[in-house]
């Protein structure tokens, strides 16, 4: 029996099948030998996957016909759900983020210094992260990288990452998700190490320079990863980045106190419901059928919460999030 879906559901199937073709252009044009590209995208891939396989499961929970589509076993699940989890780094209090890096950036310290030679270790010349860059800006880091990967080890888990990953793969074929959108071929990713005398761009210990250092690198994998390098228009750039905005606006208030700074951002953009619709696919929560806007690429979800088109919306935040990065580059010194 075919199945027959909604003008919503079609919606949020047309949604999914948009960000698996992100993934599916990350794939085939991403070489992880040269990058941290792709570890850097694990938040985001997280909400992706774990939020189709969630949609699947809903909808075969209640529709008589089912959808042949693999949803995940429990391991998975439990990868998926941490992975997702960690999108929400940025929501959690400032003191336990800077916990949580810090701990990251002891471990990484301690484990290359273990492997490196007894004089190096001494003097500690040994490189203890590395950074990801877009033409030489940095996005990435792998202190980042280490929360982000549920499972993360330092010894290689190429293979098991691999098997977490086939399921991913399952749904951007099923879905017809093959079609790459066009990448900028003249933005190119790279890494820096950093250790020995030189540390870090912002300082050779950890501190609270190295959180602002890490938002200034998520913020910037947006911007170049995804933002610019995807030539296309997509309602993936805007759902990626209003997860973060919406996370930073609370964050930022906590790290003035501290700090004696004054970040800022509009918050006039802030919406809880529109943040857990970037999150989910579920549209229907969200959208009634006579509210979906058919030539809009979120459907009509800006209109209703921000009374604006997608692009409005995508154009606003996407300034905020770069207004912010000059803000954290002239605190740390880095133009």
């Amino acid at each position: 029996m075919k199945i027959k879906f909604t003008k919503v559901q079609e919606a949020a199937l047309s949604l999914m099948h948009e960000d698996l073709r992100f993934l599916y252009t990350v794939i085939k044009n991403i070489d992880s030998e040269e990058s941290n590209y792709i570890p850097s995208l694990q938040p985001y891939m997280g909400v992706i996957i774990d939020g189709v396989e969630d949609w699947i499961n809903s909808f075969n929970n209640s529709s008589k016909v089912k959808l042949d589509m693999p949803i995940f076993n429990e391991l998975e699940r439990q990868y998926y759900e941490k992975m997702r989890d960690s999108v929400k780094m940025w929501q959690k209090d400032y003191n336990e983020i800077y916990n949580i890096l810090k701990k990251a950036y002891e471990e990484s310290d301690r484990y290359f210094g273990s492997v490196c030679k007894p004089i190096a270790k001494t003097l500690k010349l040994y490189d203890i992260y590395g950074v990801d860059r877009a033409n030489g800006i940095i996005c990435g880091n792998t202190i980042l990288c280490f929360y982000y990967n549920p499972l993360y080890s330092f010894e290689d888990n190429g293979e098991f990452i691999k098997t977490m990953a086939e399921i991913g793969g399952k749904y951007i074929a099923l879905m017809g998700a093959v079609n790459e959108y066009t990448v900028n071929d003249s933005i190119k990713f790279d890494t820096k190490d950093y250790g020995g005398f030189q540390k870090s761009p912002i300082g050779n210990k950890f501190s609270d320079k190295f959180v602002l250092f890490s938002i200034l690198c998520q913020i910037n994998f947006l911007i170049y990863g995804v933002e610019r390098w995807i030539k296309e228009e997509t309602p993936t750039k805007l759902r990626f980045m209003y997860l973060l905005y919406y996370s930073l606006l609370e964050l930022l208030p906590q790290i003035n106190q501290k700090l004696n700074t004054a970040f800022k951002m509009d918050c006039s953009w802030e919406s809880r419901d529109f943040r857990n619709s970037m999150a989910h696919y579920k549209l229907g929560v969200a959208l009634k059928k006579e509210e979906l806007v058919l030539d809009d690429l979120l459907f009509g979800l800006t209109i209703k919460y921000f009374g604006v088109s997608y692009i409005d919306v995508k154009n606003a935040i996407t300034a905020e999030i770069e207004n912010l990065s000059h803000q954290i580059e002239q605190y740390l010194h880095l133009k």
